[in-house]
């Protein structure tokens, strides 16, 4: 504790599990709590949990990892009765004015405490911890018990509390880069995909630790934290350099980990062997093995927001084409739009809020578009739906232009530092190039015409030099053996 010197607003972050009454065995230790009747045992976790909030910051979360369970035939309803407890730190019970005695009794709808005899009411929250969200925990594996009544338990809960309603959040921070995971239309619909990924759904699938995987292959504690749990929530609730605190530290998970995530550990324990254990086995275990995924976890975001923003790119510029074309305000029709190039500088994805794209539209001649207004075709496409020209996040500067001028002057593109190729995209697809060219290369199939054989249902070729190819979930054509994509030539 020297090292932190003041205790006030000390603690950032607190992730814990309290003993569960007298159900689990910790060890033969005189002052651990859970040794006595179950309302003792919930006054000392919240005299516990009171001394957690007189050091919390103001930004500072409580997260409890806790379970049902039953006992005397009746379900004990832990998670909840905790939140009662913590949500009324006072413990006010009878009524505080002087003339009065009242019982006081709880509105469960908003938390505050109504005197049954003068009907004063009193609000506990501000001074006392408020929970925000129950978090189911699967735990995919269990123990194979169950009785009439109770089927086999493969969840706990996550229970989150926070001290101020100013708490630390830091979403982005544990969003979902797996593509695997999103709906299967993510593809078609990359506009309603964040590119830093998705916020997990409040159901966390973690396996609970096997034996041996902080150190040797034997049950040492009856319920570690599995470190996927506990990494989730100190990315989410805390800032490299915060204090991360777990007053029932068992054998250091969460200090173990918040140290390799670059986070301050604090925590009490009264058993010895766990501490032992912590010091020679999960410290330096997580230290080599959690701080690596760090790197990889932004090598992800890097690569879904390239991946996202592609998407938007090209599917805007097939978008706007269709406004154009079907539009009755725009004097154009298929087949006078030759193709359409997009150019983006791919640097910019993840970086700046709206990255720029480039849309060339072009065409064989100015009579071709001299009488469409790029402006109102843009407006067109807005509406409140997502999907509509709002919702790309990206800075779009699309334009008409000549096969003349585009050769002479806008091949490769303007402004922009561009890869070594450029990728084709056509049939309307925005999200799978079927062939790649050097610039020189696309050139000369422009000059010579050759680039007229990629039309294909009357929809223009997309030149790019952004190279996707993702697996559409909504394409009903499947794979053939090899993993190509059936079509028609694949029968000739």
């Amino acid at each position: 504790m020297d090292e932190f010197g003041s205790v006030n607003g000390l603690v950032d972050t607190i992730i814990t599990s309290p003993p569960y009454a007298d159900l689990v065995d910790y060890g033969n230790q005189e002052e651990q709590v859970g040794k006595q009747s179950y309302e003792d045992f919930l006054d000392d976790i919240r005299e516990i949990y009171r001394q957690c909030y007189d050091i919390a910051s103001d930004d500072c979360t409580l997260w409890i990892v806790t379970d049902t369970y039953k006992t005397g035939g009746r379900v004990v309803r832990l998670p909840f009765d905790i939140a009662d407890e913590l949500e009324n730190l006072s413990n006010y019970e009878t009524c505080l004015e002087e003339s009065c005695e009242g019982a006081l009794r709880r509105n469960r709808a908003d938390g505050t405490l109504i005197c049954r005899t003068c009907g004063e009411v009193y609000d506990p929250l501000p001074e006392s911890w408020r929970m925000e969200d129950n978090i189911i925990w699967d735990k995919l594996r269990t123990r194979p018990w169950h009785q009439k009544g109770r089927l086999r338990n493969v969840y706990e809960h996550v229970t989150m509390f926070s001290k101020t309603d100013d708490f630390k959040y830091n979403k982005d921070a544990i969003r979902i880069t797996n593509t695997d995971e999103f709906e299967q239309w993510w593809v078609n619909y990359p506009e309603r995909y964040n590119p830093k990924g998705i916020v997990p759904s409040n159901v966390w699938e973690f396996p609970i630790p096997k034996q041996g995987q902080w150190g040797p292959k034997k049950s040492f504690h009856p319920s570690p934290f599995p470190e996927g749990l506990v990494e989730r929530i100190v990315r989410l609730a805390s800032d490299p350099g915060d204090v991360v605190f777990d007053p029932f530290a068992g054998i250091g998970t969460t200090l173990a980990i918040a140290e390799a995530l670059d986070r301050k550990p604090l925590g009490f324990e009264l058993n010895e062997e766990y501490i032992d254990y912590y010091e020679e086995h999960v410290r330096p275990t997580a230290k080599r093995e959690v701080g690596t995924v760090q790197s990889t976890l932004r090598d992800e975001q890097a690569e879904l927001a390239r991946k996202i923003y592609t998407l938007r790119v090209h599917k805007y510029a097939l978008e706007l084409y269709k406004e154009f074309v079907n539009s009755e305000e725009h004097d154009i029709r298929e087949g006078q739009i030759e193709f359409i190039h997009a150019v983006s500088d791919s640097a910019q994805f993840g970086e700046a809020d709206e990255p720029e794209a480039e849309l060339l539209y072009v065409c064989e001649s100015e009579s071709d578009f001299e009488n469409v207004d790029v402006d109102a075709a843009r407006e067109g496409m807005l509406s409140e739906n997502k999907g509509s020209g709002d919702y790309y996040g990206v800075e779009f500067d699309p334009e008409f232009i000549t096969l003349h001028d585009y050769l002479s002057e806008r091949l490769p593109g303007r402004d922009i530092d561009l890869e070594d190729e450029y990728h084709l995209y056509i049939d309307g697809a925005h999200n799978w190039a079927e062939h790649s060219f050097t610039p020189a290369a696309w050139k000369a199939l422009v000059e010579d015409g050759d680039w007229k054989r990629y039309w294909s249902k009357s929809r223009p070729p997309l030149i790019s030099n952004m190279h996707i190819q993702a697996e559409n979930p909504m394409d009903k054509r499947k794979p053939d053996a090899e993993g190509h994509q059936v079509d028609f030539s694949s029968f000739d």
